[in-house]
Parts: C-alpha cells; sequence; structure tokens
C-alpha cells in the first residue's frame, strides 16, 4: 500500500483588515476594502431573528424576512423584481435564532443604488398581504413534507425532546405549524415595526469599495434610520431529565435516523476552541472517530457527524447517523461507546494533529468571495466578538492540545445525560429497544 503524503504547512493567510463606525443612531458600520476585487457584498444584520419573538408569534421573524423581498411602498412585486434584474443583482433576506440578514452582491459600480434599495427595503416594506399568506402556505407545506422525510422529522423530534417544555429551542426557528398556521400580515407588521430598527442594526460591506465614499452612501440612505429595535430576549435554555430513548415510529421504514446529545454551549463559552476542535475530531471531518468507526470498520453507515450548535445560549450537541434497521441498536452502542472513549482518554498527538491542521488548512477557503469575508464579519457583530477574532483564529486552534481535548470532552460530553431519540419503524425495534438497557423507551407517532 502506497503511503499517503504528509501534510504540509498551511499556507500563510491573513483576514483582511477592516473598519468600524457607529452612525449616530447607533447603527454599525464595518468596511472591508478589497480593492483586488470587482465585487462588493453587503450585509445588513438586525436583531430581529426567532430569539426576539414571542412564542405565540413563533416564526414570524423568518416570515417577515421572506416578505421583506417581496416588494417597497414605493415598489410592488413585479416592479422590485424589475429593478433588481436591472443592477445585476439578487436581494435575500432570511433569519436565524440570533439575527436576521438582508443583502445582495453587486459589482462595486453598483453599490449606491443597491443600497438604495436595500434601505427602501428595510425601512419601509410593502408587507403585502397576498404575499404574505402565499409564504404563509409555502412554511405550512414545508413542515409537512419536512414532517415526511426521515431525517428532518429526527431533527425536529430531537430539538422537541432534549429540550425542556417552556424552552424555545426546542422548536425550529422557523415556528411550528400551530404558531405559523395563527400568524396574520398585522402580525409581521408589528414585528417589522418593533425589531427592525437602527439601534440594533449593523451593515457589513465586502469588496471593490473605498472605505469613505462607501461609508458616506451608507450615511445617504440610513443616516436618518431611527428608532429603538427592542432586541431579544435572554433564553435560558434547559434540558429534560437523564438518558432516555424516544422512538418516533415511522411504519415500513428500513432506515432508522439516530440523533444522540444533550444541552450544548453557547457561543462565549471557554472551551469554545477545543470543543470545536473535539467534534471534529469525534464527528466533522471524514476520518473522524464516528465515521472511521460506524461507516469504515462497520459499514453501518454512509456518514456519522457531530457537532454543537453553539448561540447566545447554548444550543444543542448532537451525534447523527443514518442505520439499516437491523443494526439500529448495536449502531447506538457504538455511538455511545466514541462518546465515552472521548471522555476517557487524550486523542494521540498524530490524530489531533490531522483534524487540527485541516481546520486550519481549509480556514482560508471560507474566504474565498466578498460575500464569504462579509459572513465573516457577521459573528463578530452579533455576538461581541474582539475585532481580532478571525487574525487569532488560526493560532488559537493550533493552540489547542490533547489535553484541552480531553478536558473539554470531559465537560461537554456526558452520554449519561443523552437523550437517544430516532426515527423507524416500531414493530422491528420496539422489543429489542425495550431490553437493551440503554434507557427508558418512550414510542411517539410521526
Amino acid at each position: 500500500m502506497i503511503a499517503r503524503p504528509p501534510a504540509t504547512a498551511p499556507r500563510p493567510y491573513r483576514f483582511p483588515s477592516f473598519v468600524r463606525h457607529e452612525l449616530p443612531s447607533g447603527l454599525g458600520v464595518w468596511l472591508v476594502p478589497l480593492p483586488e476585487r470587482e465585487l462588493v457584498s453587503v450585509h445588513l444584520l438586525t436583531d430581529a431573528g426567532a430569539a426576539t419573538e414571542d412564542e405565540a408569534s413563533a416564526g414570524i421573524a423568518a416570515l417577515t424576512a421572506q416578505l421583506l423581498v417581496t416588494g417597497t411602498r414605493r415598489l410592488d412585486a413585479a416592479a422590485f423584481a424589475e429593478t433588481t434584474e436591472r443592477l445585476g443583482i439578487e436581494v435575500g433576506c432570511e433569519s436565524s435564532w440570533d439575527s436576521a440578514r438582508a443583502g445582495f452582491t453587486a459589482l462595486g459600480s453598483k453599490l449606491a443604488d443597491g443600497l438604495a434599495l436595500l434601505a427602501e427595503m428595510i425601512r419601509s416594506p410593502r408587507l403585502d398581504e397576498r404575499e404574505f399568506e402565499r409564504l404563509k402556505a409555502e412554511r405550512l407545506n414545508d413542515i409537512l413534507q419536512a414532517r415526511a422525510d426521515p431525517g428532518r422529522l429526527a431533527d425536529e423530534s430531537f430539538l422537541r425532546e432534549v429540550f425542556a417544555a417552556d424552552v424555545p429551542y426546542g422548536r425550529l426557528s422557523a415556528g411550528t405549524p400551530e404558531s405559523v398556521g395563527a400568524l396574520e400580515v398585522a402580525s409581521a407588521r408589528d414585528f417589522h415595526a418593533s425589531q427592525y430598527a437602527a439601534n440594533v442594526a449593523d451593515i457589513v460591506i465586502a469588496g471593490a469599495i473605498e472605505p469613505d465614499a462607501a461609508l458616506a452612501a451608507v450615511e445617504r440612505v440610513f443616516g436618518d434610520w431611527s428608532g429603538e429595535g427592542a432586541g431579544h430576549r435572554s433564553l435560558e435554555p434547559r434540558q429534560r431529565g437523564g438518558r432516555r430513548v424516544v422512538l418516533v415510529d415511522r411504519p415500513g421504514s428500513v432506515q432508522s435516523e439516530l440523533r444522540v446529545g444533550h444541552l450544548g454551549i453557547d457561543r462565549h463559552h471557554p472551551r469554545y476552541f477545543p470543543a470545536m476542535v473535539m467534534a471534529a475530531l469525534l464527528g466533522g471531518v471524514f476520518g473522524s472517530r464516528l465515521n472511521r468507526r460506524l461507516r469504515e470498520e462497520l459499514g453501518y453507515t454512509y456518514s456519522a457527524r457531530c457537532s454543537f450548535d453553539p448561540r447566545r445560549a447554548p444550543g444543542p450537541f448532537t451525534a447523527t447517523a443514518a442505520v439499516q434497521t437491523e443494526v439500529t441498536v448495536d449502531a447506538i452502542r457504538e455511538l455511545l461507546g466514541q462518546l465515552e472513549r472521548m471522555r476517557a482518554e487524550a486523542p494521540g498527538t498524530e490524530e489531533l494533529a490531522e483534524v487540527r491542521d485541516y481546520l486550519v488548512g481549509v480556514f482560508p477557503l471560507r474566504f474565498e468571495t466578498t460575500a464569504g469575508i462579509a459572513s465573516a464579519i457577521e459573528p463578530v457583530a452579533v455576538y461581541d466578538l474582539p475585532d481580532d477574532y478571525w487574525h487569532t483564529y488560526r493560532s488559537r486552534l493550533e493552540a489547542v492540545s490533547t489535553n484541552d481535548v480531553l478536558d473539554a470532552a470531559r465537560e461537554l460530553v456526558r452520554p449519561d445525560e443523552a437523550l437517544i431519540l430516532l426515527t423507524g419503524d416500531a414493530g422491528s425495534l420496539r422489543d429489542e429497544l425495550a431490553s437493551s438497557g440503554l434507557g427508558p423507551l418512550e414510542v411517539v407517532p410521526a
């Protein structure tokens, strides 16, 4: 067998320098000049994610974001689309738990016109009732389609079962059928009025810009944007009680979708970097332990993965795999065994170096486009990270030691508290799961 060539040292890379300003209204302005590029990407962020919603109106953040790109008071949907085509841009808007983002990429010469259209969309949207009802119907249909897909059903069910009943993170950020079904266009208008404001917003411009000219262009269209956004709730996620097995019954299914995990970390956790390396080593790269054991050695799955989902508040830690029904219980035991192994012993020096070098090596690939660079500024703005965050990112990964990984695993990976959730055929799985000793079994309908 021919030996794999050793990895060479990562090429030097430095994240582009940027400047930041704050307008009197509170709007943050982040400018990343890239004179060698022809394009410019603009991302406007506002504290209008799902964490700002009342639970009775869950899903309104996502629907409002989608609705913004359907026109302005001056431009109906057709005229808005025609304007974007004339400028050669595609304007998008979406939301997550922690923010909403609207943006576009265009030639540098179209920056001023694109900014003017973006400002019009954000500040005076049309919020048309017929467009709202169309998007609402699409969202409800998407929920139904998701629940027909075993993987997406497992994802949604895992959130519902791992978090305590009153924790918002126990549902998808885009809402539930019950909450979305009750929403009206007035809900979107109220949400926009209360959450889209300069004091809770930032705008990032990366690409073919001259900083002073770009700042002046922002001031022209956003300088008098006022209002006081309410901002997000302070969430305190809690997990449901100890080890449990929840089987979501899909009669006739020939595969089981596995989700094993528990409460994870927030974005400011002191072990963030060791946790990211540990998760990659366990299930974040192709040669990770879970993938090597469950796929390469046992042939149970096509892919096994593991990750943290850090937010302002602790999100979930989840290991995932899809396996044939007949090996379901064995696969769960193997997966849990890898979690235990991670806590029991530090990784080998070569194993850690391979994963760490991969993370360091692919780091620059995120920033090949102006949109990628603009996206990189987003967590710095949303989570108030240090301005040198990306400048020190590689060195902080490289500094993670084998003992750092072991300490992170012992603190952050808790197999005894893990929820074991799977979608599959209860008729084939119920008896074996009940006698497996993995934990109390609950069978629920899909």
